[in-house]
């Protein structure tokens, strides 16, 4: 039996009726989906740090990412097709830190039928692991500017870089790339 987990999870835009606390239950939405890395011109607006925070890297400071529903056995949750239904999109500003293997990253996401904002860092976990040309790595990002009644989110990823620098199959061949992330949205419930 599989599951596919975006479509699962539907959002719910509907304001709450007013002083109605929202049930335990309905606090959060979680979405568990796979990235891919997609070619894409640099936008005009780029990534300046008055927007981003940091000082941006040059060329590679700005990447979009598709992201994909995933299916899953039900019985063990083990990824059956990382790459079901496209769900949602990322453009992301990367920039350095004072620590080679740290970057800052801040990313628009444009998820359904709404547009939020992230701040964060990737870093950069094993060089050449599990095999040779290949980089795990793990983000974050903290979620703002969402719309009511989500009151904010995080975004984590388990990441996996490679020669391939798009698309979401490694170089050596045989991985998933780039990530499997997972999305937190939370709702006002006072």
């Amino acid at each position: 039996m599989t599951l596919a987990w975006a479509a699962m999870t539907p959002l719910v835009f509907a304001a709450p009726l007013a002083n109605a606390p929202i049930p335990a239950a309905e606090r959060e939405t979680i979405y568990i989906l796979h990235s891919i890395r997609e070619p894409q011109a640099a936008s005009a607006a780029g990534c300046p740090a008055a927007l981003t925070g940091f000082e941006p890297f040059s060329a590679e400071a700005e990447r979009y990412f598709s992201f994909w529903s995933i299916e899953s056995q039900s019985d063990s949750g083990r990824v059956i097709n990382a790459r079901r239904s496209r769900v949602a999109s990322l453009r992301g500003c990367f920039g350095p830190t004072a620590e080679p293997a740290r970057q800052n990253f801040n990313a628009e996401i444009q998820l359904g039928a709404i547009t939020f904002r992230g701040h964060g860092e990737c870093v950069a976990l094993m060089v050449d692991f599990p095999e040779k040309g290949l980089y795990p790595v793990r983000c974050h990002l903290v979620l703002a500017e969402l719309p009511a009644p989500f009151v904010g989110g995080l975004l984590t990823t388990n990441t996996l870089t490679s020669a391939a620098r798009f698309g979401g199959d490694t170089e050596p061949p045989g991985y998933v790339q780039a990530s499997i992330a997972t999305i937190r949205l939370w709702r006002r419930h006072d």
